[in-house]
């Protein structure tokens, strides 16, 4: 049985594809590690793969902690980090999030 809350189940041409929430953390992460001046912060034992995505209703929303350089324009760096983990989602799972939060914790001396 599919638990709603785990996974994402979004129709293909041929069917339905189904979807692990850990599979639009891995996207997310791998956005922010090929973006310069920023990267993921694991400072704490809170944060893991699974705390990055929530699937509620049917909606994708992510979360992702980040540190950025502190030379970089953080609303520039954001704005940006939003529009690519969009798209490469939206291009590798033919589905939209409803929302991206990019939390700045933190930054890269």
């Amino acid at each position: 049985m599919l638990n709603e809350n785990n996974a994402m189940m979004v129709p293909d041409q041929y069917g339905q594809i189904v979807y692990n929430r850990s599979v639009f953390s891995a996207i997310a992460r791998n956005v922010v590690e090929e973006t310069e001046k920023v990267e993921v912060a694991e400072t704490s034992k809170l944060f893991s793969s699974s705390h990055i995505t929530r699937i509620e209703d049917g909606k994708l929303y992510i979360s992702i902690p980040v540190r950025i350089a502190y030379n970089a324009n953080v609303s520039d760096v954001c704005t940006g980090l939003q529009s690519r983990i969009f798209e490469t989602i939206s291009y590798m799972t033919d589905y939209k999030p409803e929302d991206i939060e990019i939390q700045v914790v933190g930054f890269i001396f």
